[in-house]
């Protein structure tokens, strides 16, 4: 995905906001001060909220599910804590690129950079005789064969990351995220 128009990201009313903002969820001042500069974007505004409303139990949630099918907290110290950490950062980045309109920015300030660590990290696949997966959708499940063991369980993450998201906000809302929030899903459980 590569930007061919204007983004949000350099207006000269934006700017200082944004990178003030980088790694969370803008506050409510913030997203007024966001509407008056770009009043037509209240659907981008409102998709932020509604996201910021349910990211926080969707990440739980899905950690907890990936937590009971692969052994992370047998293999790293503090998964728990820091994989909750790392996927809210990853929710943050993708609704504030979403308000930037710019989906490269996201790409280029966290994406490349946290599949380069993530991946180093070599996670666990599912324990030997085990079956069960996160997701039981037949597209997912072949998708899964495709990857690496160690890929597996951060594209379930996503996945079900993305999916909760879309399913816990509103339809207009979920349309505008669903790209960004397709990006982490792409990229950090890819080669």
């Amino acid at each position: 995905m590569t930007t061919t128009h204007q983004t949000y990201r350099h207006h000269p009313q934006l700017q200082a906001l944004f990178k003030t903002a980088e790694s969370r969820h803008l506050n409510d001042e913030e997203m007024r001060t966001y509407l008056s500069v770009v009043p037509d974007e209240t659907a981008r505004a409102q998709a932020a909220r509604e996201v910021k409303n349910v990211d926080g139990g969707v990440v739980k949630k899905t950690i907890k599910g990936i937590y009971e099918i692969y052994p992370y907290e047998q293999k790293h110290a503090l998964a728990m804590a820091k994989c909750v950490r790392d996927v809210r950062y990853v929710t943050a980045y993708a609704t504030m690129a979403m308000l930037m309109d710019d989906p490269d920015w996201f790409r280029d300030k966290l994406l490349v950079w946290m599949k380069t660590i993530i991946q180093s990290f070599r996670y666990p696949d599912i324990p030997e005789g085990t079956t069960r997966r996160l997701h039981s959708d037949p597209e997912i499940l072949a998708h899964l064969e495709t990857l690496q063991p160690h890929q597996r369980s951060i594209y379930e993450t996503y996945m079900s990351v993305k999916r909760e998201i879309m399913a816990s906000i509103s339809e207009t809302s979920a349309e505008i995220m669903e790209p960004f929030l397709q990006l982490p899903v792409d990229i950090l459980a890819h080669d």
